[in-house]
């Protein structure tokens, strides 16, 4: 019976502070919605694309060389940490389909076990069938049984489908230097055995050998040791992290990871903080209820609860409605936008961090509620049954300065003495104002910088109007400087290339190579002074040069093919948003021992594009630079969108932490207002003694919102994603329309609360004590 009167109690106490509740339901969704939503994209993302890996039995790196003999195989399966090794053979082939789209061709031994196809359909024949990527054939109608025509080496080869499958190698895989997002009509790949190469070469052929490791092995001295091992025949070894499907994978998990991290704290933190300063007030407004308890016999243990259960119940519905709500809606839309290859997109949560986001809002709401009911159930009831004894007057500071004291209205003595009366009051209101508006500001910023990338990169860095991408084994440097098109043309060899740093590392780096003159690539320094490729040395890009620990002057070893390694300066840092990496002039890579041949040539077209050129055989693709800027934008696109969910949540989270803090305000001051009100103050002059208070929380929170907001950003440009070179400098548009959202919102709660001034009762706030 005691309890179920408590419960009637608390569910009255609710209804009759019931704007006050929902605000903390709100504020309580909000920061598990942002949390657990964009948790489950990145979370689910890993999830699956490990579990990929692992079912493939995944390579831990690949060293790229011609022809491996068995000895470079035997030594390096010899090496500690190495559990298999396995040689393969990778390229890519035209196809005899409409378009003639491209397929990069593994050719895998019998025997092997490593990189293995995760099929969907049919089966992995070892005899002279293929395994066909399912998006692939899906795009074109094929299915098992069908046939197709693959060329390697100026030669067909027909082969039958015996399956469709997935790999790991191609969760997200471009075709060339000229595609930015997955095409799966132009490129896919397909799984062969090498004994169908005989065909083709005359025997079975090699050019890599793949290499798995057991867990904890020393990767770095493994590499280097292969390295050894192969010789100057080595062209390069790739580790898993650097594939180039697992590193887009990985930083597609790394951008969500990045703002899964960034703004919740911000939302937690804002909830938590006006939460706690919320409870704590409705338990002290309870003093009275709290004395009428202990005087009617009610056990300090059932006031305990009851009280604590205000803030567990709309804590836990909060946070679970957040958990519903994020999951279903944010995760499930952003999980298909990602353009991945998965296996499977189930959703799958991150509970871990959810529980942390329960129990941090149930500190702030039931804990405070028992720490703040515990304190007050040590005074007596007959004390407890009055009213609070009011804090005792003093001076603020500014009466000590009577030059301005005696200046100012009496209205505004009043509102000056109430603010400092009630300091931890505006500084609680100060700090919730200030998270939202840098959340607003940071998102904004992302926003704007992530929209930014694509017009900078092919608006200013490349200015072609064509890229074509070349068969290098059709054309060379002298015959395309003969071709006299009609435009401006660049050549530039796009070719990875085996680089050792400073500190150790291994890594094949992207590497440019083009002419002196270079009309068509306008770099620049970080401050926008423009930076020319030196004839000496290399210029790298700025990001690849903070990773990596180097600053001008200092000097990196780069792998020459069929030769050791050549150490080369660093001469030139430039600035590039997307795509980081070395350039080079083609005439100090012929220095090094290299033979320059373009992989692809830029264009600047007087006039139509010459399509009898574009016809060329030795044209294998080709993209204008409006399709690679949207190809980019849109590789993008799933980011922004979240970006711009967050600017409007962030708007929510600081509307409703407006509101509950203006209405507590309203609250607290009920008797004070009344009195103005039989004092004779009309409704303005009265609106005037509160709303101002408001205004003036918001503007110092707007203000220190903005050094928030600028750390946020520069948080999440320095660590969302290692090919973006992102600056996160806040621009002053996105700093006016954070101001002008929440000074927005402020006004509209601040009309609210006038029209609540209006229905004062003044004998029902008035009266005293019963």
């Amino acid at each position: 019976m005691v309890k179920n009167s408590l419960f009637i109690k608390s569910l009255r106490d609710m209804k009759k502070s019931k704007a006050q509740f929902i605000s903390i339901f709100i504020m309580a969704t909000l920061a598990v919605f942002i949390m657990t939503g964009l948790d489950s994209i990145w979370f689910t993302v890993e999830k699956h694309a490990d579990a990929m890996y692992s079912s493939a039995n995944m390579s831990d790196l690949w060293v790229t060389v011609p022809n491996p003999s068995e000895q470079m195989v035997w030594g390096i399966s010899r090496l500690d940490g190495v559990n298999i090794v396995e040689k393969r053979f990778t390229a890519d082939a035209d196809t005899d389909l409409p378009k003639s789209p491209t397929l990069h061709v593994y050719a895998l031994d019998g025997r092997s076990i490593l990189d293995q196809p995760e099929l969907l359909h049919g089966k992995f024949s070892k005899g002279g069938g293929a395994v066909l990527d399912s998006s692939f054939a899906k795009v074109h109608n094929l299915k098992a049984g069908d046939y197709i025509s693959i060329k390697l080496n100026g030669r067909w080869l027909r082969l039958k489908i015996d399956g469709l499958a997935l790999s790991t190698e191609h969760v997200f895989a471009v075709k060339n230097s000229a595609s930015i997002t997955p095409d799966h009509s132009e490129y896919g790949f397909i799984i062969i055995n090498t004994d169908a190469l005989k065909s083709i070469y005359g025997q079975k052929i090699y050019n890599q050998i793949s290499v798995k490791t057991s867990p904890g092995a020393d990767i770095a001295q493994i590499v280097q040791k292969s390295g050894t091992i192969v010789g100057d025949r080595l062209i390069g070894i790739t580790l898993q992290k650097d594939n180039a499907s697992v590193s887009s994978v990985n930083s597609r998990i790394q951008q969500f990871r990045t703002l899964a991290v960034v703004f919740p704290i911000i939302f937690l933190l804002v909830t938590a903080l006006i939460t706690q300063s919320t409870m704590v007030r409705m338990i002290e407004n309870q003093r009275t209820q709290i004395g009428i308890l202990k005087a009617l016999g009610y056990s300090k243990r059932s006031i305990l609860w009851h009280y604590t259960s205000y803030g567990v119940m709309v804590g836990v519905l909060g946070a679970i409605a957040g958990l519903i709500t994020g999951t279903n809606t944010l995760g499930r839309i952003m999980v298909h936008q990602l353009n991945l290859t998965l296996n499977s997109y189930s959703l799958k949560i991150n509970y871990l961090n959810f529980v942390f986001a329960l129990i941090l809002i149930l500190i702030c709401t039931g804990g405070v509620s028992l720490l703040e009911c515990r304190k007050l159930l040590g005074d007596a009831p007959a004390f407890l049954l009055r009213d609070k004894p009011p804090k005792s007057g003093q001076h603020i500071f500014l009466e000590s300065i009577s030059s301005v004291w005696e200046k100012m209205k009496f209205s505004s003595k009043l509102i000056a003495r109430n603010m400092i009366k009630n300091k931890g009051r505006l500084i609680m209101s100060t700090i919730g104002v200030m998270g939202c508006t840098g959340v607003i500001i940071s998102a904004l910023t992302v926003r704007t910088t992530l929209s930014g990338i694509s017009d900078y990169t092919y608006g200013t860095t490349f200015t072609f109007n064509q890229k074509i991408v070349l068969d290098t084994s059709k054309v060379n440097s002298t015959y395309l400087k003969n071709l006299e098109l009609d435009g401006i043309t660049q050549q530039i060899q796009e070719t990875a290339v085996q680089v050792i740093f400073p500190d150790g590392s291994y890594k094949m780096e992207l590497t440019n190579i083009t002419t002196k003159e270079s009309p068509l690539i306008y770099l620049q320094d970080i401050d926008g002074n423009p930076v020319s490729i030196p004839e000496k040395g290399i210029l790298m890009t700025r990001k690849l040069c903070r990773e990596k620990g180097l600053k001008k002057g200092d000097t990196i070893q780069i792998k020459i093919k069929d030769k050791g390694y050549a150490a080369v300066r660093i001469e030139e840092i430039a600035y590039i948003a997307s795509g980081q990496g070395i350039y080079m002039t083609d005439t100090y890579w012929e220095s090094l021992g290299e033979d320059f041949g373009p992989s692809a040539l830029m264009v600047r077209w007087n006039g139509a594009p010459d399509e009898k050129f574009l016809d060329r055989d030795f044209v294998s693709d080709s993209a204008t630079r409006e399709s690679m800027q949207e190809g980019l934008t849109s590789s993008l696109g799933v980011v922004n969108l979240a970006v711009v969910l967050l600017i409007v949540l962030g708007s929510s989270l600081a509307f409703v932490v407006l509101y509950n803090t203006g209405m507590l305000n309203y609250v607290e001051r009920i008797r004070d207002l009344a009195t103005f009100r039989v004092l004779g103050f009309h409704h303005r002059e009265i609106q005037y003694l509160v709303l101002i208070e408001n205004y003036f929380s918001v503007l110092l929170g707007m203000i220190s919102g903005i050094p928030v907001g600028r750390f946020m950003s520069w948080l999440i440009a320095s660590s969302i994603d290692e090919r973006l070179d992102l600056l996160g400098n806040i621009s002053l548009t996105d700093v006016v329309t954070a101001g002008v959202m929440t000074a927005f919102f402020a006004w509209i709660v601040n009309k609210v609360i006038a029209h609540k001034m209006k229905e004062i009762d003044i004998f029902e706030a008035l009266k005293s004590v019963e």
